[in-house]
């Protein structure tokens, strides 16, 4: 079956390799930056919500290019006929636009004009959770028709607990993880834990590593230990992590972490990463990769330093943030 499965724009390769891993996927394709994947799966649905790179994902029905919103409209309606097998006299349907970029139209103009299609065919449109919903997806120039299966969204993780103000989406954490790919024997740290979503999602994916989760505040520390509770393998210190080399040995072999972005006090930001730098190298035993995600990529190098090794743009919630790779040493 051809499904259509979204993620956070920027990491759809990811997509791509845990469908190849899980199902051995035999065609996928995704368009960089639009959060879309297009796949080939020979499994049933109830089968892709184990997932963990996806956000939902549906039936796909077709795709292509527009500029306007008759040429979205007439690219969408040209594929409703596939949806039709779908639908009975007694379904309510509806339609969904999610739109991202700069258009002389609106998501709403796009569910209007796509629901007149399927209300003048005698379908009974509903507004508020309807039986079967239709997506016109609009990214930039691309569009994508699907047809929802998942509803609910995969990034909300049974084991999240505790629900940290600033929490990274566990979708994004999952991509870090796969990028420093864990070992077993190795020691991986979490310097700023918040309410341990790295932790957990690495933990899960390399179950044979060792996991140490530190954070300065001890009603996160409590919430990432709650989160973590069913992962053995995670330790957990309540500690200002930028000096906590003062309290233990060099026991990091990498490190996985979301640093604060400092908007709020962007004087102090380069202050922070600094002294991160400087307990990174002190934890390091010899040298140690580290994956971090900040909008603040060049602040982030210039005061840690070290070899970079990959750079990668994602956007989340309204922003464009860095995906950074480097190695360091002692």
């Amino acid at each position: 079956m051809d499904y259509l499965l979204t993620t956070v724009p920027g990491l759809e390769d990811f997509v791509i390799e845990e469908l190849a891993e899980r199902f051995g996927a035999q065609r996928a394709r995704g368009l960089y930056m639009t959060g879309r994947v297009v796949a080939q799966v020979e499994a049933a649905p109830p089968e892709l919500f184990r997932l963990r790179t996806v956000e939902r994902f549906g039936v796909f029905l077709g795709d292509g290019r527009a500029d306007t919103l008759g040429e979205v409209v007439e690219l969408a309606v040209g594929q409703l006929p596939k949806a039709l097998r779908y639908l009975t006299g007694n379904t309510t349907v509806g339609v969904r636009c999610e739109r991202v970029g700069e258009h002389g139209f609106t998501s709403r103009d796009v569910e209007r004009e796509v629901g007149r299609w399927l209300k003048d065919r005698g379908f009974t449109i509903s507004l508020v959770d309807p039986d079967v919903e239709i997506n016109v997806d609009v990214v930039e120039h691309y569009v994508s028709v699907w047809v929802t299966v998942a509803k609910r969204s995969l990034k909300d993780r049974p084991w999240r607990v505790y629900q940290h103000y600033a929490s990274l989406n566990p979708i994004i954490a999952n991509a870090m993880a796969r990028l420093a790919k864990p070992q077993p024997g190795e020691t991986i740290c979490d310097l700023t834990c918040g309410g341990g979503t790295v932790v957990a999602e690495a933990a899960e994916l390399y179950p044979h590593a060792r996991y140490l989760c530190i954070d300065i505040s001890l009603r996160h520390v409590k919430g990432a230990v709650a989160n973590t509770a069913h992962l053995p393998q995670v330790d957990h210190i309540w500690f200002d992590s930028t000096k906590v080399y003062r309290a233990a040995r060099p026991i990091c072999d990498k490190y996985i972490f979301n640093p604060p972005y400092g908007f709020r006090i962007p004087g102090k930001i380069g202050k922070l990463y600094r002294l991160l730098g400087r307990a990174m190298r002190r934890l390091a035993r010899g040298c140690a990769t580290y994956v971090v995600i900040t909008p603040r990529y060049r602040t982030f190098l210039s005061q840690v330093g070290g070899e970079l090794l990959l750079k990668r743009v994602i956007y989340q919630g309204g922003l464009y943030s860095h995906i950074i790779m480097g190695r360091i040493c002692r």
